[in-house]
């Protein structure tokens, strides 16, 4: 191959593959590139490879026998704390029968206002994958969209310290017909807005709770909120610092490494190494990605805040199912709602069983008469958890029963119409260089 300036005339060919038959990716580009840039392009498709094989190896072990019975045992964790708070308010206080609590002024309508809510936050997080799709791959997929999103939902409340639904993603994309990188990329993108959304609210929310008494002072929950946060901004800031000096993030994380291995906390050094700046790497091409499309940020920053707040709001709507429309008490509810999470996110148990409940009875025991607290705890437990599984079960078996046979039929059309294409295509080459001959 001849040499032109430094540079190399190179085609890149990505053979399309079936089950990606709309890919921007896929296109055959004849482009002048160097040879440095070709060996980053391959390192990139190495790299993406490996990223799928580790989702497939996640996969696979969340499916098998040994997750499914830890699974299960964190299920009933769950289950024996609300059972141990029931029995505790039973021999404290009188938890108030269902009869009596429906003649109390139980306003039904705000618990269709409590399940819009939750509509309005499955929606929200719906159209902003969807987005993240259309950049990636140019089609608008919407029910894609909704089944990616319920199904790391899904993932993310029955894996410890929520890991599991960004590999989930991965697979499910990839095996829906996108390319590996915009499999990845979607996920990736999901997670550093999630992310920057919660570290700007969740630090509105340190300055409320450090100056005002809304949560009456400190106290067990607050301290637990304040270490969940100090975790989750420093992994946001130390990724986003990695993302941004390469050279000396590679040191640093090398570094970290091996005092993790020398006190026994890391066991195997390369793969860790690896794993850690493969996550910098695939932060930094998002961010990347969105510096592309500054306004597109925008929107899905702005997206993400408002499921960020309509996630905290279902909280709101079930005081008000006990004591009636409250305005006066959102900002209260709200902070006690984000406290909660934050406090539970560094507890490596799915959902953070036990901790959520105990810090939802700490903090919103002065909200509720005698003998509805209980009823309150079961109502919100179900809208931030049990919801998110039987959603997320509904759709792996919809998938099971019609949605993979649904896509197998729609990947064949797409095969067709391909076969279709490249047919009429090389029709008019052929006529055209007949016509040329005839010239």
């Amino acid at each position: 191959m001849r040499k032109r300036d430094g540079k190399k005339n190179v085609k890149i060919r990505a053979p399309r593959k079936a089950e990606e038959p709309f890919s921007r990716e896929e296109n055959v580009e004849t482009a002048t590139l160097t040879e440095e840039e070709v060996k980053e392009i391959i390192e990139k498709q190495e790299n993406d490879q490996n990223q799928i094989d580790e989702a497939e190896q996640t996969v696979a072990k969340q499916k098998s026998k040994k997750k499914k019975i830890w699974n299960l045992i964190f299920f009933l964790i769950n289950i024996a704390v609300v059972v141990g708070i029931l029995v505790y308010q039973l021999l404290t206080q009188e938890v108030m029968p269902l009869s009596t609590l429906f003649n109390s002024g139980f306003n039904f309508w705000f618990l269709v206002l409590t399940l819009f809510i939750f509509a309005l936050t499955m929606f929200t997080e719906t159209f902003r994958t969807s987005i993240l799709i259309n950049h990636t791959s140019g089609k608008w997929r919407p029910f894609l969209s909704y089944k990616v999103s319920a199904v790391g939902r899904y993932y993310d409340v029955i894996t410890p310290l929520a890991t599991g639904g960004e590999p989930f993603q991965i697979l499910y994309l990839k095996n829906r017909g996108l390319s590996v990188s915009s499999a990845i990329s979607v996920p990736m993108g999901r997670y550093v807005l999630c992310q920057l959304a919660s570290i700007l609210m969740s630090t509105i929310v340190l300055i409320l709770a450090a100056t005002t008494d809304i949560v009456g002072g400190v106290n067990v929950i607050s301290v637990a909120f304040y270490i969940g946060y100090a975790i989750n901004t420093a992994i946001c800031l130390v990724t986003i610092f990695l993302s941004i000096s390469k050279k000396v993030g590679a040191k640093l994380v090398a570094w970290a490494l091996k005092f993790l291995k020398k006190i026994k906390i890391v066991k195997n050094y390369d793969k860790q190494y690896n794993k850690v700046l493969k996550v910098v790497s695939d932060y930094q091409n998002t961010m990347q990605e969105f510096a592309k499309s500054k306004w597109k940020f925008v929107l899905l920053a702005l997206i993400s805040i408002i499921q960020y707040i309509l996630q905290y709001a279902i909280p709101f709507g079930i005081v008000c199912l006990f004591l009636g429309w409250r305005p006066d008490l959102f900002l209260q509810v709200f902070i006690m709602g984000v406290m909660i999470d934050m406090a539970a996110s560094f507890i490596p148990i799915p959902g953070g069983s036990g901790v959520s409940e105990l810090s939802f009875t700490a903090l919103f025991a002065s909200l509720f008469t005698e003998g509805t607290l209980f009823w309150a705890l079961i109502l919100w437990r179900f809208m931030s958890y049990y919801i998110y599984i039987i959603q997320g079960i509904v759709i792996i078996m919809y998938d099971y029963f019609i949605g993979n046979k649904k896509y197998s039929w729609l990947k064949r059309k797409w095969e067709l119409e391909a076969e279709s294409a490249e047919f009429r295509e090389q029709k008019l080459r052929n006529y055209q260089r007949s016509k040329n001959k005839l010239i």
